[in-house]
């Protein structure tokens, strides 16, 4: 009986020692697996992280270039558009110009002409002077006029000083 339990003994030996032999590899492998595992899932996040950058890197540059060329293209729409309307009031005032030079020009040709339509039409100057109200020329009463106002503008000018100032003094007395 001592050789079976002798036996058994060394074969539950056996068993564990292989077992655990086998269970190391296994466990060896297995970590060897979550190893390559993780350094897999780090680099991936890695190069994510790394094209994310570079992406956001070129939106922002594609973003500044826009923005320019944008600017630069107004600018030059701005540019475009003021040359525009200064030719366009350049052309007018010289058609403007033009026109009256024309119509100055019919109408001394209608006044000094001695045919049928007018015998050579010439103005005589007229003058207000002679001319009173009251006994005064319009020059009297023009400057009349302007002295009243000066006094009227002096008097209200006075009265409102006054004013401020009796106003100022009632705050400071109570």
């Amino acid at each position: 009986m001592t050789k079976k339990i002798f036996a058994l003994i060394i074969v539950m030996i056996l068993i564990l020692a292989t077992s655990s032999v086998f269970a190391t590899n296994e466990i060896k492998d297995s970590m060897d697996k979550t190893g390559s595992t993780v350094r897999n899932i780090v680099d991936g996040t890695g190069n994510v992280l790394r094209d994310t950058g570079a992406a956001i890197t070129d939106g922002a540059k594609n973003l500044g270039e826009d923005v320019e060329n944008g600017a630069r293209n107004m600018g030059e729409a701005i540019s475009n558009g003021a040359r525009d309307i200064g030719n366009t009031i350049n052309n007018g005032a010289r058609d403007a110009g033009a026109a009256v030079s024309n119509g100055a020009s019919r109408v001394t040709t209608d006044l000094t002409r001695s045919d049928n339509m007018n015998s050579g039409y010439t103005a005589t100057r007229t003058s207000t002077e002679s001319g009173t109200i009251m006994g005064m020329s319009a020059n009297t009463w023009t400057w009349f006029i302007l002295a009243i106002t000066a006094l009227a503008i002096i008097a209200l000018v006075w009265y409102y000083a006054m004013e401020n100032k009796n106003a100022y003094g009632k705050h400071h007395n109570d």
